[in-house]
């Protein structure tokens, strides 16, 4: 998480495929994410052989929903996540894809088998992108990787089920304080430490469930990678819940909190109090090509509820860094 101020230019991409292009906020969350992923399975030759391998009846529909049904259930067997008895499933499935790739509801389960069925890695980012509602989520398809940013102290070991972030601003416009409750899950055996990024100017910075500070690294020029060593080493699969604190200085004024993705992090929460006496200005969601600084790569205005707070969910975030900016009413 970066809480700072910018001064980065807008400027508007495509999130994969042909998911950011002129018209797409006029489309639901559920429209864009089955437009790419119908977009990927017709014109990316890997994925197209898969389906038209599984085709059993001649049709004009493209991809056929009964065929891309046959290569998930195909993968729920062999991951063993359905029992091989269950010979029905593909039929089961198909009304499942077609909501997908229709344009109706899709869930974080159905895009999961999607991606794993067809093996979408390079494509992943833009996907997660389209089902949590970004036009633009600051991403390479093609590579599925941020476009700049800090590089990784450490390698990332865990995966983000869950996290509530909570920010709290003063009367002079600075954060005060950055209280995180998260959930993660071990990628493999032997996870023992939590990389936790923050300011480099933070005064207090406690783990108050999970685990205990331990060394810290120069991370960027503002920001410190605190390891947080777990209560206990984690087999992979394992899950872990930690809650953060973070207090930072007063007369700092900011206009930006943002929450960078490496990996895929599901059920982002953001939420911030503004002080009543100092109510922010010209308030946007916001997503950026990176870590700090660099581009807007996409926007839209954000009310402040009566209770001067802000507040975001997103189901699903991967590769991307999201947040909101502002300014203030004396600057």
């Amino acid at each position: 998480m970066t809480p700072s101020a910018t001064g980065a230019t807008r400027q508007r991409g495509p999130a994969g495929g042909q998911a950011g292009t002129a018209g797409d906020e006029a489309l639901s969350t559920g429209e864009r994410a089955g437009r790419l992923l119908r977009e990927l399975l017709t014109g990316t030759a890997e994925y197209r052989r898969m389906w038209e391998s599984r085709v059993r009846r001649a049709s004009a529909q493209e991809p056929s929903f009964a065929a891309v049904a046959r290569v998930i259930a195909e993968y729920l067997w062999n991951a063993g996540i359905v029992s091989e008895e269950d010979q029905e499933l593909d039929r089961a499935l198909k009304d499942r894809v077609s909501r997908a790739l229709g344009g109706g509801r899709i869930s974080a389960q159905t895009m999961e088998w999607f991606i794993e069925a067809f093996g979408m890695r390079r494509h992943e980012a833009g996907l997660w992108a389209a089902f949590a509602g970004l036009t633009d989520p600051g991403v390479d398809v093609s590579s599925g990787t941020l476009r700049g940013g800090p590089a990784m102290i450490m390698p990332q070991r865990h995966r983000t089920v869950a996290v509530f972030e909570r920010y709290r601003f003063d009367a002079t416009g600075s954060l005060v304080q950055q209280h995180t409750f998260q959930v993660i899950s071990a990628q493999e055996d032997g996870v023992g430490i939590y990389p936790w990024v923050l300011r480099t100017d933070a005064i207090e910075s406690a783990v108050l469930i999970g685990g205990a500070p331990g060394a810290r690294h120069a991370y960027s020029s503002r920001l410190t990678l605190v390891e947080v060593e777990l209560e206990r080493a984690l087999g992979r699969g394992q899950r872990h819940a930690l809650e953060l604190l973070a207090r930072y200085p007063t007369e700092l004024p900011t206009q930006e909190v943002r929450r960078a993705a490496r990996a895929k992090t599901e059920n982002v929460d953001m939420l911030i109090q503004f002080d009543p006496g100092l109510p922010p200005r010209d308030l946007h969601w916001t997503v950026w090509s990176t870590h700090e600084g660099g581009l807007i790569v996409d926007e839209e205005p954000v009310t402040l509820s009566a209770d001067g707070t802000v507040h975001r969910f997103l189901p699903a975030v991967h590769h991307a860094v999201v947040g909101f900016r502002w300014t203030w009413s004396n600057s």
